[in-house]
């Protein structure tokens, strides 16, 4: 049958006809979604691209995307140790005393605490890879400036390194939900690792950076490092992406309409600031008087303690690898009892017998690098929603920075006291042990949820 309309003639083919063509591009169509998820299943989500997105002609490799994570991953504590190994010739150069190089210290971990609440919104508004463009800029242009201006420079560049790496943490969570959900505990491990392999390099190569150019040298050319996590971020911004914003496609936006404010019970929540509290306090309480203790309760050198101290910070990678492992067999609530009954063994067995540290040191070490990628993994695994991901990731990282940075303090303050160092390390396997009953909750909830 023939048509005529304003001047075009359009033919009506036949309804059988129009029914094999039908089936004929439905065969087809399947042909290709299946060899679509075939590549999909080796490629990271901000790699895929939906129609009206721009497709680059050419691709980066599939590890790419990883390689960038941990190379950010490494820039959001390696600014903060690199202070250390040269605080001396610091503290001579820009006359500080004991106060003002403790508060070099302590500056980044309150921001830590205080800051993510006002940070969410920000993250919220700007969306993940702006948000980490801004981390990167703020900390190169910081890592640069803070050597060169003084002690007021010092000060400021400490603090808005702080500042950065606060949202940092955030969003780098909510980058592995967006870009690696098909193997989010795995990758989860790697982020973890990638924070203990920055604060490796710096502690290892400041010092003799130092002394072939000077502190201010070994401080400021570490901006290297976050100069190569931009150039990275940029690769794989310039491949173009689904979202700019938190919630980057159609199924997060529907979830986020469809559910309440919180898909999360109230009740895990809590338990999750519980675990992470406890964590970091035992963690920071432990690494900051651990030298000390060894040196004068344990009988050991400056050189030794500093060595068995470097162990329990290295031996921790097997810990933030092994977890993501064990959890593909295994609860994370019951994960989180065992780390729980592990921390908790840790400190007594450090105060009765210090000389056997070739033997707490590696599984201590399992403990406190388990422990901190276990509870990221658990965001990522109960938050719905990218929305949801960095609303609970503030609330956890905030109140268990908050509450890490009386650790240190308490510590100090115990060991002083007569027989204070089984007082203090008796306090943290006191705290640790409430990561036991946290874990079972956990458990049960995780059963419920299926």
């Amino acid at each position: 049958m023939v048509f005529h309309h304003v001047g075009l003639t359009v033919n009506r083919p036949d309804k059988k006809k129009c029914a094999d063509d039908l089936v004929a591009a439905d065969l087809f169509s399947r042909i290709a979604n299946h060899a679509a998820r075939r590549h999909a299943r080796f490629m990271p989500l901000s790699r895929m691209h939906e129609p009206g997105t721009a497709v680059p002609k050419r691709s980066l490799p599939v590890w790419f995307p990883l390689l960038a994570l941990i190379v950010l991953g490494c820039n959001l504590r390696s600014p903060l140790t690199a202070i250390q190994p040269v605080l001396g010739e610091l503290r001579a150069s820009l006359g500080l005393g004991s106060v003002g190089a403790g508060l070099l210290t302590s500056i980044p971990v309150l921001c830590f605490g205080l800051l993510p609440p006002l940070m969410s919104p920000l993250i919220g508004r700007m969306g993940i890879d702006r948000s980490i463009r801004l981390v990167l800029i703020g900390v190169a242009a910081a890592t640069v400036i803070r050597p060169y201006t003084g002690i007021i420079g010092m000060f400021g560049g400490t603090l808005v390194i702080g500042v950065c790496i606060a949202m940092g943490n955030i969003v780098s969570l909510m980058l592995i939900a967006r870009d690696f959900r098909r193997n989010v505990n795995g990758v989860t491990g790697f982020y973890t690792v990638s924070l203990n392999l920055g604060a490796m390099l710096t502690l290892g190569f400041t010092a003799p950076i130092a002394a072939w150019g000077g502190w201010q040298i070994a401080l400021a050319g570490w901006v290297w490092l976050t100069l190569l996590a931009l150039a990275s971020r940029w690769l794989i911004d310039r491949q173009g992406r689904l979202a700019e914003h938190v919630e980057p496609d159609a199924s997060d936006a529907s979830k986020s309409q469809a559910a309440p404010e919180s898909a999360m019970p109230a009740m895990v929540v809590w338990l999750m600031i519980a675990a992470f509290a406890i964590h970091i306090f035992a963690y920071y309480g432990l690494t900051a008087w651990l030298p000390t203790f060894l040196k004068t309760a344990g009988g050991m050198s400056g050189t030794q303690a500093g060595v068995v101290a470097s162990s329990f910070q290295i031996l921790s990678l097997t810990g933030s690898l092994g977890i993501p492992v064990l959890a593909r067999r295994v609860s994370l609530g019951r994960l989180l009892v065992l780390m729980g009954a592990v921390w908790t063994v840790t400190p007594l067995w450090i105060v009765a017998a210090p000389s056997q540290w070739m033997l707490w040191s590696p599984i201590g070490s399992i403990a406190h690098g388990g422990t901190f990628v276990l509870i990221f993994m658990m965001i990522m695994k109960f938050s719905r929603t990218l929305d949801e991901n960095r609303r609970i990731s503030t609330k956890v990282q905030s109140a268990g920075y908050c509450f890490a940075a009386l650790g240190p303090v308490l510590i100090g303050w115990l060991q002083g006291w007569p027989e204070g160092w089984w007082l203090a390390f008796g306090l943290l396997a006191v705290l640790t042990l409430g990561l036991i009953p946290a874990g079972l909750a956990i458990d049960r909830y995780e059963q419920r949820r299926g």
